[in-house]
């Protein structure tokens, strides 16, 4: 009995592969990661005091630190203009575009702000300003986190944390929203709705939205409740619009959300995750964690990545 309850314990243990390899700079927070369309160079975008970029001929790396995004702060006039949060980076014919959230930890005076290039390079970056998605303390949402995904002939935005978790609005252009309609995509009803920073990607016949639930940061003051760290879920939905369910059809807006990756030997609080479809190892998961054999400060988080596999319709860390 006792060498049966031994095995288990180390295949829970060892219920997720270890990340990716990654050398040079491999320190991430948030981090959001696109191919550059001219040589398919790797541009890694971070919060740290700023948008972060590094980059790198390989996922693998090694990374090279290149500077800020927008090293002067924005042009937005709402939460901490000169400390941008949460990018996520798209293309569409020839420019690059970078969203950011302009806040203050747990304050939901918040807005999404925009910036453009042709490069992704520092120093290239032209700010927009605000798109029209901003919160108050009057809202019961929170304008941060802002993820891009095309629907069809539409262009739509994810974004939210905590609060009644989160939404999505039409965009009008890259630019612009379309107005303050929002939709519902996911809610965690328990504890302090601890969900945030969505990512939806479409995979054959589905939309699927994966976020991060769970206790962010603070891992050097306290650690959270084993299991209440973050960790990466995911629902998904025919539409991309609304209906989400996680893998036991539960309803995303009802505390749904089946966990794709959770902290698991050295990985604490895998969380900020993307999804990308890389030329060699098809879709892999990407996203930062504490590792407990370096430290579990916000400055000392990695960048991880894991291949993904499918199962039944849903992904799975190979």
């Amino acid at each position: 009995m006792l060498s049966y309850i031994l095995l288990l314990c180390v295949a829970l243990v060892n219920a997720y592969s270890d990340p990716g390899t990654c050398s040079g700079s491999c320190w991430a927070h948030d981090p959001n990661v696109i191919q550059r369309k001219s040589d398919g160079s790797f541009f890694r975008f971070s919060t740290g005091g700023g948008i972060h970029i590094s980059s790198a001929s390989t996922i693998e790396g090694p990374w090279t630190d290149l500077g800020y995004a927008l090293p002067g702060g924005s042009i937005v006039t709402v939460g901490d203009a000169s400390n941008l949060w949460a990018p996520d980076v798209h293309y569409v014919d020839g420019t690059y575009y970078m969203y950011y959230a302009s806040s203050a930890l747990g304050s939901r005076n918040s807005t999404i702000g925009v910036a453009s290039s042709t490069t992704l390079e520092v120093g290239s970056w032209t700010d927009h300003g605000e798109i029209g998605v901003t919160s108050s303390t009057s809202d019961d949402y929170n304008a941060i986190d802002p993820n891009w995904i095309t629907i069809g002939d539409a262009s739509y935005l994810q974004f939210g944390s905590y609060w009644q978790g989160i939404f999505q609005v039409e965009m009008t252009d890259s630019l612009t929203s379309s107005g303050d309609s929002y939709t519902n995509l996911a809610y965690n009803a328990s504890g302090n709705h601890d969900i945030e920073a969505a990512f939806m990607f479409e995979y054959e016949d589905y939309y699927y939205l994966t976020y991060s639930s769970g206790t962010a940061q603070g891992y050097t003051t306290s650690l959270p409740a084993q299991g209440d760290e973050y960790r990466i879920v995911v629902c998904r939905s025919t539409t991309g619009t609304g209906d989400f369910v996680d893998q036991d059809g539960t309803a995303c807006t009802n505390s749904g959300g089946t966990t794709v990756l959770a902290s698991h030997d050295y990985v604490y609080g895998p969380g900020g995750q993307g999804i990308l479809d890389h030329p060699v190892y098809g879709l892999i998961v990407y996203y930062h964690y504490a590792d407990k054999d370096i430290g579990l400060a916000v400055d000392q988080y990695q960048f991880g990545w894991n291949n993904l596999t499918w199962t039944d319709g849903w992904p799975v860390v190979a």
